[in-house]
């Protein structure tokens, strides 16, 4: 099923208009004012529904408490259906849904947008999160939830410290997509044509402020959001008037649906229509999820729910998004499992404040903090419940290791990220931030961090560098395989892939078919584990990475390797010059060459057809996941005055390339088809 907030709408060069701006240029040219006919509506050019009367909202309400809801689940209900003897109907024949680890009991039917919010902890603003873990100064960190308890429920809860950490939060929400997801000229023109998926939840606040009772859109917060926007609506007024106050919201709904567009000039008529077309969503309403595994509540269910609407469709969140997802999933499978406590579970999804980190005796360096969490998740015998996570917010039976890795590394990058996104896009830290994710993604790739039984031990540089130093030297020319023999030495690599990556020392691998060194960084880090010389530059870069600094090349000695900087920007030896930075491409070619260009891969002889054509189906899906992340990273790439480039410069005449890609959906997705054709045959 494709992501209905992205796939839903196809914007025309109209739709690329600011609402103020369109408004503005409207109300100076009433006399080119286009009729109202010509405005697509969901409705066409019949009236709205009448907004409900008190007596039919009432006996609404209580019809939900016989059908098991809580009386505040029954009341919002009620007052957001625009037909409330509808939805007395569907009550007593709700249509069962079968979703990850239970059953839900469901509704279809239409709501009243000023009825609902987007969940404010929609996964799709969590790339621009601010977790606590960041030690920002004036962020609360996210909201908690959704949570719900163990059982056959019907409600799930999302908990604040008080109004105002709410109120930030969702206008954080707000404008992120209102800027990355513009649908709002499309839902202007159009409505909002594709369900919305609805929840009942409470938000609760922890300074005691009575928790408000809300109907949520778990998918179509985008929808809802532009929706809003339409509606000129604010998160307050959704969020905290409206539900506690049905008079104003009941008015309000009335000063679109019951006013004749006829009887107004051409701009305010142009202006009640669009409003009219994002007054009214078709919804599917979660009523009631029953559990049917052990381990799923109705959270967990919801958020599986939604991750395999978005997480692999052809237009899914982003790469960071979608990994972000995946890797809440996990942190749950864990502390559902018992593997996490409490504190331990916080501290690896950023929720503790380094403060807090450091009285539960948890690292608080950034390096330390991104490598306790490879430690911690990235080990075997974690490995199914990791991936257990995993499957459940996507459609795949497996689950690659690149893939594992992926999630758990995007984990540990989750403070660096936050602290970026409240700085300056110019800013250097930040940018090193962004330039470091790809590359540490792949680093966290090296085997031995799932087989070799490490820990961050919280030593300086210097003393773990002296503990790889004397772990190396006890095993040259041993050839036995102990994983114990290797626990330093990872725990260095682990920290220093940190700055590494932060400062460029360590990049990902060329692509193509050109003749460049196509081993990926972690094939790097694990050769720089075996000679001193790796060992001494890996704890420099922690030296210096920590001070800001960018990480400085050492001999085999430990002496700093000095030179000078040509006019083309080449380093050169020279012992009277200044130390001389680590780079990717000295490591690559100099320092630990390979010797040989590496080829492409070629049939291996005796290659049956069947081995053959998993060969090839495993290089296309290597391929296609690096296209994936080239995109992802070229969508961030970001011009001088800020916002992302390709935004405002485009893509010129790519028709021939995405004819390309076409062909190749188009036939993997016939193989596909075969495959079940195939499944679904009944045995000889």
């Amino acid at each position: 099923m494709p992501d209905q907030d992205d796939a839903e709408y196809e914007q025309t060069a109209e739709d690329v208009e600011e609402p103020d701006a369109v408004e503005d240029e409207l109300d100076a040219t009433e006399d080119t004012e286009q009729d109202s006919a010509a405005i697509w509506s969901r409705f066409g050019d019949s009236d709205l529904p009448p907004l409900p009367k008190m007596a039919a909202v009432n006996r609404a309400a209580k019809a939900g408490v016989e059908a098991g809801l809580p009386s505040e689940f029954a009341t919002a209900l009620a007052h957001a259906a625009v037909d409330p003897s509808e939805l007395r109907t569907l009550l007593r024949r709700p249509t069962r849904v079968n979703i990850a680890g239970g059953v839900i009991e469901a509704i279809d039917l239409d709501l009243y947008v000023p009825g609902l919010v987007p969940l404010p902890t929609n996964n799709r603003t969590m790339e621009k999160r601010v977790y606590p873990a960041a030690g920002a100064e004036g962020y609360m960190g996210p909201l908690t939830g959704p949570r719900s308890g163990p059982g056959e429920t019907t409600s799930l809860w999302i908990e604040g410290e008080d109004v105002s950490h709410v109120q930030d939060e969702t206008e954080r929400a707000r404008e992120f997509i209102l800027a990355n997801n513009n649908l709002r000229e499309s839902i202007a023109a159009r409505g909002i044509a594709m369900p919305v998926n609805v929840v009942f939840f409470k938000l609760r606040h922890r300074d005691g402020e009575p928790p408000m009772p809300l109907l949520g859109t778990a998918d179509g917060s985008s929808r809802v959001t532009n929706a809003h926007h339409v509606l000129a609506l604010t998160d307050r007024q959704t969020h905290y008037h409206f539900p506690t106050n049905r008079d104003d919201y009941r008015r309000f709904i009335g000063s679109i649906s019951e006013v004749d567009p006829e009887a107004l000039r051409p701009a305010g008529r142009r202006r009640l229509i669009r409003q009219r077309n994002a007054l009214i969503t078709p919804a599917r309403v979660f009523l009631r999820f029953t559990p049917t595994k052990d381990g799923y509540d109705y959270a967990r269910a919801v958020n599986a729910f939604v991750g395999m609407l978005h997480v692999d469709p052809p237009r899914p969140w982003s790469q960071t998004g979608k990994l972000e997802a995946m890797a809440e999933a996990v942190l749950d499978v864990l502390r559902g499992a018992d593997v996490l406590d409490d504190p331990v579970h916080d501290y690896l999804a950023g929720l503790l404040t380094p403060e807090q980190a450091k009285i539960e005796g948890l690292p608080i360096e950034r390096d330390e903090q991104a490598a306790f969490v490879l430690a911690a998740l990235l080990r075997e015998h974690h490995r199914e419940l990791v991936e257990r996570g995993i499957r459940d917010v996507t459609a795949k039976k497996s689950v690659s290791a690149s893939r594992r890795t992926d999630v758990i590394a995007e984990l540990a990058l989750r403070p660096t990220r936050s602290i970026a996104t409240t700085l300056d896009t110019n800013d250097p830290e930040r940018q090193r931030a962004e330039r470091m994710r790809a590359s540490y993604l792949r680093c966290a790739r090296l085997a031995r961090y799932a087989t070799v039984p490490w820990k961050v031990t919280g030593r300086s540089p210097e003393k773990l560098l002296e503990a790889a130093l004397g772990e190396l030297r006890a095993v040259l020319g041993n050839p036995q395989v102990d994983p114990e023999a290797w626990v330093n030495r990872v725990e260095l690599a682990a920290l220093a892939q940190y700055h590494l990556t932060a400062w460029g020392g360590l990049q990902r691998e060329a692509m193509g078919s050109t003749d460049a060194d196509k081993r990926g960084p972690h094939q790097i880090l694990e050769a720089m584990l075996h000679d001193e010389h790796g060992l001494r530059l890996l704890a420099q870069a922690v030296i210096d990475g920590r001070t800001g600094t960018h990480p400085r090349r050492v001999t085999e000695e430990g002496d700093f390797q000095r030179g000078t900087r040509d006019e083309y920007g080449a380093w050169h030896e020279d012992p009277a010059g200044h130390p001389m930075p680590i780079e990717d491409r000295w490591l690559r070619y100099e320092t630990y060459p390979t010797g040989t260009t590496l080829p492409r891969p070629v049939t291996p002889p005796n290659e049956s057809p069947r081995m053959k054509t998993t060969r090839l189906k495993g290089q296309i899906a290597r391929l296609i996941e690096q296209i994936d992340l080239d995109i992802d990273e070229l969508a961030s790439v970001e011009e001088t005055q800020g916002g992302p480039l390709l935004d405002k410069e485009g893509w010129a005449s790519p028709n021939e390339l995405l004819s390309h890609l076409m062909n190749v959906h188009s036939q993997i997705n016939y193989w596909a088809k075969v495959a079940e054709r195939q499944t679904s045959r009944p045995s000889g």
